[in-house]
């Protein structure tokens, strides 16, 4: 049972997860509290102590169907979303164009002083220059609308549900808060684990409009280039030293170098992966 990608301990009944951010803990701590109580398909708590929380143990399946995966995200978020006393922001949630921007250009100008290996340099080119055209292209002064802010649990996607006796459950909630529903869109669409197939986001994004009372305007295509380069931003995280967690630090120089194939190739696909409403 996969809960995060903090440490992981597992025996014969229950899951423990350490946590060295204190931020994190928190915001899982306050959401698995409080959605606890409305009977959702979340883990089971059975405990909380200093930075670490223990959970029942599950025989979870991967989830492999959109249509499904979809179906039952639409009917969390809604059920999630009837409580109106929440607190707490996503992790980095979107507030403003310019805010966006300015976390986008700050990561690409950390990225672009990182040297690295010869093997990766070719399509580190390409990626960097793709970066580069959009930041380059981007209307500074956009305005945000005032769309409703929706609770999501932000690092959203297949990586963290799974199905148990026919029911699909949601989990890791360390980036979850409040959040404007661009980004909870984009978050879904871009997710790295899994390319989601046009027709579900589409339909996906009706049902939000429909269910939260909103309806996206004409500028979300410049907030969603940002989105999609700031997540191969991301998954190109293991080639900036500091942000290298100590379990990666740990790891065989073989194990590393896989790893970085991995992401440089998966950024890279990103590069030719449509837009929402690009035909």
């Amino acid at each position: 049972m996969k809960l995060s990608n903090n440490s992981i301990k597992s025996n014969k009944n229950l899951v423990e997860k350490f946590f060295l951010d204190n931020n994190r803990f928190k915001r899982e701590k306050y959401f698995y509290q409080t959605l606890s109580k409305k009977n959702l398909n979340i883990p089971k708590v059975l405990s909380i102590s200093k930075n670490k929380m223990c959970f029942k143990k599950y025989k979870f399946k991967k989830l492999t169907s959109q249509k499904q995966f979809f179906e039952e995200l639409i009917n969390f978020l809604i059920k999630i979303n009837k409580h109106k006393k929440y607190k707490i922001y996503a992790k980095e949630y979107l507030k403003s164009h310019k805010q966006l921007y300015h976390e986008v250009k700050n990561r690409f100008e950390i990225l672009s002083k990182v040297k690295v290996e010869k093997k990766y340099l070719t399509k580190m080119i390409k990626i960097k220059k793709y970066i580069k055209i959009i930041l380059k292209s981007n209307n500074k002064f956009v305005q945000l609308a005032n769309y409703p802010k929706i609770i999501s649990q932000s690092d959203i996607g297949f990586h963290n549900c799974g199905i148990s006796k026919n029911k699909v459950y949601f989990y890791d909630f360390e980036y979850s808060g409040l959040d404007n529903p661009i980004k909870l869109i984009c978050d879904v669409y871009y997710q790295p684990e899994k390319k989601v197939d046009k027709k579900h986001i589409l339909r996906f994004i009706n049902e939000l409009e429909m269910n939260f009372k909103f309806k996206l305007q004409k500028n979300f295509f410049i907030f969603e280039k940002l989105l999609k380069i700031k997540m191969m931003l991301i998954i190109l995280n293991i080639f900036v030293t500091s942000n290298v967690s100590n379990k990666l630090k740990l790891m065989h120089n073989k194990d590393i170098n896989k790893l970085k194939s991995e992401r440089v190739n998966k950024a890279h696909n990103y590069i030719k992966f449509p837009f929402i409403y690009e035909k």
